[in-house]
């Protein structure tokens, strides 16, 4: 009898250590922090030097909630000057609200969809984080995306935004740069 109890108590905690731990992941962190998190990834750089993104898929850090949500939906660390700004998970072109309700019960989000919409933004300021869902009901599917966005990283992204308005995006390059040249 005893045996069963060790047993019993290995096996609930292993479950209770294996839960998605999303929520507590820390901003402005940086790209290789996120990278020795993962197993199976891919980086890329969004604007070189400036904007990067890890792309996984929801498995990697919440293996334990069902194989439709975690294997089917992407999760996308957004990176400004190599410090986290923001999370996203985006689940598109199924016909199901898998990732939204999940969403709602994980955060604690108590307003509920409105069918009637077509599109559907969700906004709730929690700590340190704004937590947006997104609902995006097509004929055939629905997109949905669940955004977290640091709201202590403010000074980056208006610094990306203002990186952005100097790109010339025909050719990916700094106005800037072009001006220099000639």
């Amino acid at each position: 009898m005893r045996y069963w109890l060790i047993f019993f108590c290995i096996f609930f905690t292993t479950a209770v250590f294996a839960q998605c731990n999303i929520s507590q992941q820390q901003f402005g962190v940086s790209l290789k922090t996120i990278e020795n998190k993962l197993k199976s990834f891919k980086a890329f750089d969004r604007i070189p030097d400036v904007q990067q993104q890890i792309t996984t898929v929801f498995d990697e850090i919440c293996p334990n909630e069902g194989e439709a949500l975690s294997l089917d939906t992407n999760l996308y660390y957004h990176f400004i000057k190599d410090q986290l700004v923001s999370i996203q998970l985006e689940r598109a072109s199924y016909d199901d609200l898998l990732l939204f309700n999940w969403a709602r019960e994980y955060f604690g989000i108590a307003e509920d969809l409105n069918m009637s919409e077509v599109q559907q933004l969700i906004q709730v300021e929690k700590e340190d984080r704004v937590i947006q869902l997104f609902i995006g009901i097509l004929p055939e599917a629905v997109y949905q995306n669940v955004l977290l966005i640091s709201r202590k990283h403010d000074d980056l992204f208006e610094w990306l935004a203002q990186k952005e308005d100097g790109i010339d995006w025909s050719n990916y390059e700094y106005e800037e740069e072009e001006e220099e040249e000639n």
